[in-house]
C-alpha cells in the first residue's frame, strides 16, 4: 500500500509517501513531476493520495487578514490558485483512474510543528512546512486504514 500525502499548492505540492506503513519520501513537486512519478510506479493498484481540501475554503482565514484590502486580495489570490492546483492534481488523478480523499484543513496539522511529525512519522531527514503539512494528511489517511484494520 502507497499512500502520498498531498499539501496543494499553486507551483509545487508538497508530497509526501508512505509505503506499507512508513514514511519514505517527502518532496515538493509540480503536477507534471507528480505524473511523471506516477509513470515511474510498476503499478498503481495499491496507491491512494490523501490531499488537503483547500477547495472547502471559501474564505481568508481571520488569521491571514492584514487589514488593507490590497492585502487581503492577495492572500485571497493565493488561497484560490492552491484550490485550482488541487482541481487540476484531482482531474488528473480522476482521468488515471487513481483513487484519492480529500481532508479537511485543520490548525492542528504538522506543518509547524518539526518535533510533532518527527515524533509521529520518525522522520530524520529535512524537512519543510509544505511536506511536514502533506505528511500529515498522508497519515491521516494511513491512521484510518489502521483503525479500520484493527476492527
Amino acid at each position: 500500500m502507497i499512500i502520498v500525502g498531498i499539501d496543494p499548492d499553486s507551483t509545487a505540492h508538497g508530497v509526501a509517501v508512505y509505503r506499507d506503513g512508513e514514511l519514505t519520501e517527502l518532496a515538493e513537486l509540480s503536477l507534471p513531476q507528480i505524473r511523471q512519478w506516477i509513470a515511474a510506479l510498476e503499478s498503481t493498484n495499491n496507491l491512494i493520495f490523501s490531499i488537503e481540501n483547500v477547495l472547502a475554503q471559501n474564505f481568508v482565514y481571520s488569521r491571514n487578514a492584514l487589514g488593507k484590502k490590497a492585502a487581503h486580495a492577495k492572500v485571497a489570490l493565493s488561497v484560490g490558485r492552491c484550490q485550482q492546483a488541487q482541481a487540476e492534481l484531482m482531474r488528473e488523478l480522476d482521468f488515471m483512474g487513481i483513487a484519492y480523499e480529500v481532508h479537511a484543513p485543520t490548525g492542528y496539522n504538522w506543518a509547524k510543528n518539526k518535533d510533532q511529525f518527527a515524533k509521529q512519522t520518525g522522520w530524520k531527514g529535512s524537512s519543510n512546512v509544505e511536506t511536514r503539512s502533506a505528511a500529515f494528511f498522508g497519515w491521516v489517511a494511513l491512521s484510518a486504514r489502521s483503525r479500520h484494520a484493527s476492527k
